[in-house]
């Protein structure tokens, strides 16, 4: 069932909620719809939503979001936070798309699981837009992303946007050690043959209280880290990283990742899934929760 409703709070906010010690640069929600359509068990809006996951469409005038996006000098907008961005497209994305291709200092990202990309095929690709794709290995899939595309439909998908000029990226997230390490190597022999502009991996991590609402998220091996987070062991997680990079035939972003990982691997920040350019969301980066609620509020 979707729903469909004016929203009442904010469309547009700052993502800062990463602990010190977590590698994770600001960027900017920007809310056009909540949940997903699909059902994955790690699924982290299970317990944001408190289990009600059904998606909800809102439908309020576009310049009342224009206006909160031009309270902010510039920086990355995510529609993929709080929902899956394409998987049932808001009536506020079309809009979306024609107010981003106008811009210069605002970037628009959509994350998605879906193959469900028409309204792209029929746009004009921008540079001010990017598209990046959500995939795991098929055991994985098979197993914990119920509803989803097969992960190879979802890179089909992706090359066919690539060749029509969009910028793609795509992430490998969460690797899931249960569903097995092997089968990661295919899908990463598929994603370095899209060439997207940048690929982003991360390890299965989730707060305890997930399970309160997916009895049948994976588990196994997890244990409680310092930042209050269940993850795999640190030596685990390095080991994995390496292994993905050999696959892929170069070192990819990380997701949320600890400090002692990123030293563990001796690798520097280059970038990941949620910046603008090699590394860089400097305009979220300096602009506080104050002043973005002060910018909102006074337009």
């Amino acid at each position: 069932m979707v729903v469909s409703r004016v929203r009442k709070s904010a469309f547009v906010r700052l993502f800062d909620k990463t602990p010190k010690g977590v590698v994770c640069p600001h960027f900017f929600e920007l809310i056009l719809s909540n949940g997903c359509p699909f059902d994955c068990a790690y699924c982290y809006l299970k317990l944001t939503l408190r289990g009600n996951s059904k998606p909800t469409l809102f439908t309020n005038d576009w310049l009342q979001v224009q206006r909160e996006l031009e309270s902010i000098p510039g920086g990355l907008f995510s529609t993929g936070e709080l929902a899956d961005s394409l998987a049932l497209p808001p009536p506020l994305l079309e809009p979306a798309l024609d107010y981003f291709r106008s811009q210069w200092t605002r970037y628009l990202l959509l994350l998605t699981k879906s193959a469900n990309v028409g309204l792209l095929m029929e746009s004009l690709p921008t540079n001010q837009v990017i598209v990046s794709f959500s995939v795991n290995s098929i055991p994985a899939a098979v197993k914990f992303e119920k509803g989803a595309p097969d992960p190879l439909r979802r890179l089909e998908v992706a090359q066919e946007l690539k060749r029509l000029g969009w910028r793609v990226r795509i992430r490998i997230d969460p690797i899931i050690i249960e569903a097995g390490i092997e089968p990661y190597k295919v899908i990463c022999q598929k994603v370095a043959d899209v060439e997207p502009e940048l690929v982003t991996v991360g390890s299965l991590r989730q707060y305890p209280g997930l399970f309160r609402f997916a009895a049948q998220a994976p588990r196994q091996g997890l244990v409680l880290a310092w930042d209050r987070r269940m993850r795999y062991a640190l030596e685990q997680r390095v080991a994995i990283y390496r292994q993905i990079a050999e696959w892929l035939g170069f070192q990819p972003g990380l997701c949320k990742e600890t400090d002692e990982v990123w030293e563990g691997l001796g690798w520097k920040f280059r970038g990941c899934n949620c910046t603008v350019s090699n590394g860089c969301n400097a305009v979220a980066s300096d602009w506080g929760t104050k002043e973005l609620e002060a910018g909102i509020a006074g337009r």
